[in-house]
Parts: structure tokens; C-alpha cells; sequence
């Protein structure tokens, strides 16, 4: 499933799409799953949007509750495909992230990267957003900054309910790439159910708000993490 020319644009790029990570079975029947999650939401349930418009809501560690999520985990190609492109010997699961954009979600996701959220270092650590939904630019899709994992700056990270930064003294304040798009190498792709976008943890990313009326954007993302990932303890963050 995974290219030498795949390889090369994951470590150079900072992300990759992977045409049907997943068939449409596991589609089938995680759509199934998400739907049923949401009906009944888990103990992790979060409103990202609680001032804005529409329905922007995220669930988190689903694989220690759901038997449909861990078997994405355990069974599906999506651990292999991470291995590869991290070319890691060993890969660890570091947790599962179900995000859902609804029609007329207005909520924005801020640019940002992944790790400084996150007690953990290292090269090789990524996410995988898998799309259960046509996805585009009008109904909620991902931007990235190409190349931006390779920088030696590591940005603030955002609070994802009121689009702030969280400030600390581990990184610096993100420059205004919206107001200055031109200046950056902005990629997107569009995707089908199954398609895979898997990036590095540092790539710069951020997501449109669901500007449209009918097209849900249901989407899990996998965090995976090499054998050269280590643990460590983060300085406090407060909401600027």
C-alpha cells in the first residue's frame, strides 16, 4: 500500500494522502460505531464549539471503551501504514481522536501542531485523519503548511473552544498565517470515505469551518508513535 515515493513525501512534505487506507467494510462499520458513539456519547465527549454555530464535537480514547474502534486499531492496515511511513521498527498507539463537523458547523480549527499539545517528543510521531465522509474544503477539510515540520520554531498552542493561544514559555506566538496565506506553501486534498491524510506530529495544520448545509465531516484521527518517542512532562499552559 505504501510507496518509496510515499516515504519521501511524508519526510519531506510533513504529509501524505493515502488513497484507501481503509476499505469499505471498515467504513461501513465505523460509521456505524461513530453513530452509535454519538447517540451515547463516552467519557470523553467535548463541545469545541459552545459559542459558535453548529455542532463541532470530538470524542478521545474510544479503543479503551469500543470494541469497533479498537479493532481499527488492532486489525486494520492503519498501524502498518504508519510504520512505514515513519519507517519505525516498532509502532505504539498513542491514542484515537474522533472529531465531527457538522452542516453549518462555523467553528474554525486554528493552525497549530500536533505535539506541542501533547507530553511527548520526538521524529517519529504522527497523526492519521481518516475521512468517513466526502471531504473538501467547504465542508470542513484540513490545510497544511508543506514542509513546516522541518522548522526549528515550535509554536503556541490554540485553545481549540475560543481560538486563543495557550500561552508558555516552551514556544513561540504563531504567526498569522491566515492574513498572510500567500507567503506559505498552503496543500489540501479532497478526500472519499477510507482516504487518509497522515502527517508529522510538527506539520502546521488547521481545519475550515462546515460552510455547507447537507455534507457531514465525520473523521478519526490515530496518533502513532515510534520506537524513538519519549515521555515528557510539559510546562502548564493558561488561556491567554
Amino acid at each position: 500500500m505504501i510507496s518509496a515515493t510515499d516515504i519521501n513525501n511524508y519526510t519531506s512534505d510533513g504529509v501524505v494522502c493515502i488513497r484507501k487506507l481503509i476499505n469499505a467494510p471498515w467504513v461501513h462499520r465505523m460509521l456505524d460505531a461513530i453513530d452509535r458513539l454519538e447517540r451515547n456519547p463516552g467519557p470523553f465527549r467535548e463541545d469545541y464549539a459552545p459559542d459558535a454555530p453548529g455542532t463541532f464535537f470530538s470524542e478521545k480514547f474510544m479503543w479503551t471503551f469500543d470494541q469497533d474502534f479498537r479493532a481499527l486499531v488492532f486489525e486494520s492496515p492503519a498501524a502498518e501504514v504508519a510504520s512505514a511511513l515513519m519507517m519505525a521498527t516498532k509502532i505504539n498507539m498513542f491514542y484515537d481522536h474522533l472529531m465531527v463537523k457538522e452542516p453549518g458547523a462555523q467553528s474554525v480549527t486554528p493552525w497549530h501542531q500536533d505535539l506541542n499539545y501533547w507530553p511527548a517528543e520526538g521524529r517519529q510521531i504522527c497523526s492519521m485523519w481518516i475521512a468517513f465522509d466526502d471531504v473538501g474544503l467547504e465542508n470542513g477539510g484540513l490545510e497544511f503548511v508543506r514542509g513546516s515540520h522541518l522548522g526549528k520554531v515550535r509554536y503556541q498552542p490554540f485553545d481549540f473552544k475560543g481560538d486563543r493561544p495557550l500561552e508558555t514559555s516552551e514556544f513561540e506566538p504563531l504567526p498569522d498565517i491566515e492574513g498572510h496565506r500567500d507567503h506559505y506553501d498552503i496543500v489540501s486534498w479532497e478526500l472519499e470515505p477510507g482516504d487518509a491524510l497522515v502527517f508529522h506530529a510538527l506539520t502546521l495544520h488547521g481545519g475550515r469551518a462546515n460552510t455547507s448545509t447537507n455534507d457531514r465531516r465525520r473523521a478519526l484521527s490515530v496518533r502513532w508513535a515510534g520506537e524513538g518517542v519519549r515521555y515528557v512532562r510539559r510546562e502548564k499552559m493558561i488561556k491567554l
